[in-house]
């Protein structure tokens, strides 16, 4: 069983936005949809160290303070499980790679029913940051 850290970056503006990637590797039906950052916990590896490590890689992009939002949840993909964290960054500026990912950009709530959202994005964010933010 994989083990895969994610990171809800929010943009706190005039409207509040959040993050997303969407990522060039071929993912069967979920092949273009967006989700936060993130990615697999390496051997011997804590959680927050990969998901530093991860945004870093994928977005050059420093992570401030991290707070965990989940324990292990099961994930759209079979035999994955996805933590979910809160993160704060010193800005927002960010250069993505385009070898591994086809897009990054916030999102406003909005904008976010428009895209194709990976469901366990969905389901997370009405469950625990919507939900929170009414």
């Amino acid at each position: 069983m994989s083990k895969v850290v994610v990171g809800i970056i929010v943009k706190k503006d005039i409207e509040d936005s959040y993050l997303f990637v969407s990522s060039k590797t071929d993912f069967g039906k979920y092949t273009g949809y967006y989700y936060p950052p993130g990615g697999h916990v390496e051997e011997g590896e804590s959680e927050v160290d990969a998901l530093k490590r991860e945004i870093k890689e994928e977005l050059d992009i420093d992570l401030l303070k991290v707070k965990k939002i989940t324990d292990e949840i099961e994930s759209d993909v079979k035999d994955q499980k996805t933590i979910w964290y809160l993160c704060e960054v010193e800005n927002y500026n960010f250069e993505f790679d385009k070898e591994e990912l086809k897009d990054a950009r916030f999102f406003t709530r909005k904008e976010m029913e428009e895209i194709n959202l990976w469901l366990a994005t969905k389901v997370l964010f009405e469950n625990y940051i919507f939900k929170n933010n009414q």
